[in-house]
């Protein structure tokens, strides 16, 4: 037989496979939701378990600190009240409510393709995406097989109609000495930058401007500002990406000073403790398939503290010093 042809007398059929299309596509999303409210139970429970053990916890010291203020260590106790609180909703943040992200694989399209097409076997917007993958560029593909974290921004790339360059900062992030900001961030992500758009190529800029907010304060000087700028003054290099000159050149056009410097531990936690955030450059590893940039702001017994413009997870977490060195190019330290 033939194709099946569409007629008057077939049309109840058609209506009927519309049905059934739309009856599998609801099963679908109440096991997605199902599966989605299991894990958010698990992770409830575990909280509490945190919670409640943190809480037993602070109270045997603080039962503990008379005894402890008459022996003459009051201070020595408050300290490790303060360490334990530190130490248990640090974990709960850090570890519990942020997925980790592995580090990013160079794929070939069709890996990157295969990757996106088994999660869109469970996941609706993966399955869009799919579905319209000839009208992604490769490169944003690429990214979101690296990086979870990006779905809402990839799934919105063909639904954006407009891009504005006037976005600012929220309350929260003003408040903060060192904002996270993130390169694909809808506020600022689709705006082109060089032949792909700052979600994808804008590390760069992302990092200035968390720099020149932390050192001025100046809200104005968002991702989207500077990626203007160093796309018109030329820091930007076609299949390349940001020019390292940025750091330097470019700082001193936002009223800072950018200075290149040594690769070495003790150096760079002087800076940090001057007050001087530091931007690295880094080679393919934990951060990048190819090149990158990275704010480190400051420091702690196991390591350093990052913002990672392009991964909310790996901000998250404490890097120790080889694991960063192996991978940092180049560094450089900012003043006012």
């Amino acid at each position: 037989m033939g194709r099946y042809q569409y007629t008057a007398e077939n049309d109840d059929y058609e209506a009927d496979l519309e049905r059934i299309r739309i009856s599998r596509k609801r099963r679908k999303a109440r096991k997605r939701r199902a599966k989605r409210m299991a894990q958010l139970g698990r992770l409830s429970v575990r909280i509490v378990f945190l919670v409640i053990a943190g809480w037993i916890c602070l109270n045997l010291l603080r039962s503990n600190a008379v005894t402890a203020h008459a022996d003459g260590n009051e201070s020595e106790t408050t300290s490790l009240i303060a360490k334990v609180e530190q130490q248990l909703f640090g974990f709960i943040e850090k570890e519990t409510l942020v997925e980790k992200i592995p580090a990013p694989v160079s794929r070939t399209e069709e890996e990157v393709l295969e990757v996106l097409s088994a999660k869109a076997k469970t996941d609706a917007q993966y399955a869009y995406i799919i579905e319209h993958a000839s009208e992604y560029p490769s490169a944003m593909l690429a990214a979101l097989a690296n990086n979870p974290e990006m779905l809402d921004f990839v799934s919105g790339y063909l639904e954006q109609t407009s891009v504005s360059s006037n976005a600012s900062l929220t309350k929260k992030e003003k408040k903060e000495t060192y904002p996270l900001l993130i390169q694909w961030d809808s506020r600022w992500g689709y705006i082109p930058y060089g032949s792909s758009n700052i979600g994808i190529s804008g590390c760069g800029p992302t990092c200035l401007s968390m720099v020149i907010y932390a050192l001025t304060r100046d809200a104005s000087t968002t991702p989207a500002q500077v990626a203007a700028y160093a796309e018109s003054a030329g820091y930007y290099i076609e299949g390349t990406g940001t020019a390292w000159a940025l750091m330097t050149e470019g700082a001193a056009y936002f009223g800072i000073t950018g200075t290149e410097m040594s690769l070495d531990k003790d150096l760079m936690k002087k800076r940090l403790d001057q007050g001087h955030p530091i931007i690295c450059a880094m080679r393919p590893g934990d951060f990048t398939a190819a090149g990158h940039f990275i704010m480190i702001y400051g420091y702690e017994k196991d390591g350093f503290l990052i913002n990672d413009p392009n991964c909310i997870s790996r901000s998250r977490q404490v890097w120790d010093y080889d694991t960063l060195s192996s991978q940092i190019k180049d560094l450089w330290y900012f003043s006012k």
